[in-house]
């Protein structure tokens, strides 16, 4: 019988991949470089090498894996298995990743998108166990998003639905790196929550945020709610501000989506419970309607960097399974 699926997270920094088994846990997993440098062709070389030791160090055979899955930066054409095209790696320019991983290791493969397949692996074994319907929101660098409805990924008719970090929240807003104005990751974002900091601190405004940056020469989200707990007015306004947009952008999913459950990941939701879940929840419930109870609930995820892995995973089996 086949108990295994490969799941591989491509990243512009490193590719983790995992051998995970029909429960949804990893049994072994790896992290590489990735070769950037090298192009799309050494990266691939990497992810099937990576792939096949898994499987020797664990004594299995081909014949014990459903197949693999591989989470991908985008766009992507998913029916095609192609990568249309990746801003962190050069090279992949419409490229067909599950073909070449699948030729190099000689196992089915499927692509996906990384934020789908993050969203998928909260689904079956964190955040979003035993539920219905789900939305993960990852605040990092921008805000990623992977949508569940009725139990499996919502993908879109041309395969680019769950883009939460480009909902309009703005009329004639900041501009975002996707050419829209206003988009809702300008705004909540770990990475702008803490550059509006610093055009704030630009503009004269002093304090104790003002002061790490002026000793620092940058600062990021946690130096700005590290501030926030000690009271600086800057980093509270800054906090709060962006935790209001997260909330709007919350209740929008609500309206459009009404899911049993919204889940937190990312860098920033490290800031954890007290800091981050708990004021966001409030926020949710001042912007929420007012004509009915407030049903979904905002959790944090629970995966870290191996959701992932476990939702690339899943995909494989979803498509390969038995």
């Amino acid at each position: 019988m086949r108990d295994y699926c490969i799941g591989i997270d491509l990243g512009g920094t490193f590719i983790k991949s995992a051998l995970v088994s029909r429960d949804w846990q990893i049994v072994r997993d790896k992290q590489s470089p990735t070769p950037a440098g090298g192009g799309p062709d050494a990266v691939v070389a990497v992810m099937a090498r990576d792939a096949l030791e898994l499987l020797a160090e664990q004594g299995l055979s081909h014949g014990d894996i459903v197949g693999i899955g591989i989470g991908s930066p985008g766009p992507l054409d998913l029916k095609n298995g192609i990568v249309v095209g990746m801003p962190n790696i050069p090279g992949f320019t419409m490229y067909p990743l599950r073909d070449r991983v699948s030729a190099l290791t000689k196992l089915p493969a499927v692509l996906e998108n990384d934020a789908n397949a993050a969203a998928l692996g909260e689904f079956l074994a964190g955040g979003g166990r035993d539920i219905e319907n789900m939305v993960l929101l990852t605040l990092g660098t921008g805000v990623g998003s992977g949508i569940i409805i009725n139990r499996r990924l919502y993908r879109g008719s041309f395969s680019q639905a769950g883009e939460v970090g480009h909902l309009l929240v703005e009329p004639e807003g900041e501009l975002c790196g996707c050419g829209q104005r206003g988009c809702l990751e300008r705004y909540c974002s770990a990475t702008y929550l803490a550059q509006y900091a610093v055009r704030r601190i630009e503009a004269g405004q002093d304090g104790m945020l003002a002061q790490r940056l002026k000793a620092k020469g940058t600062i990021n989200s946690i130096d700005v709610n590290e501030c926030r707990k000690a009271g600086d007015a800057l980093a509270i306004e800054t906090w709060n501000r962006a935790l209001r947009f997260l909330a709007m952008g919350c209740v929008s999913l609500c309206r459009l989506l009404d899911p049993d459950r919204i889940v937190i990941g990312g860098g920033m939701a490290k800031a954890g419970v007290a800091d981050l879940l708990d004021p966001l929840k409030a926020f949710f419930v001042e912007e929420h309607w007012k004509v009915a109870p407030v049903h979904t609930e905002l959790v944090l995820a629970e995966l870290g960097n191996n959701a992932g892995m476990i939702g690339a995973a899943g995909v494989a089996w979803e498509k390969h399974g038995q």
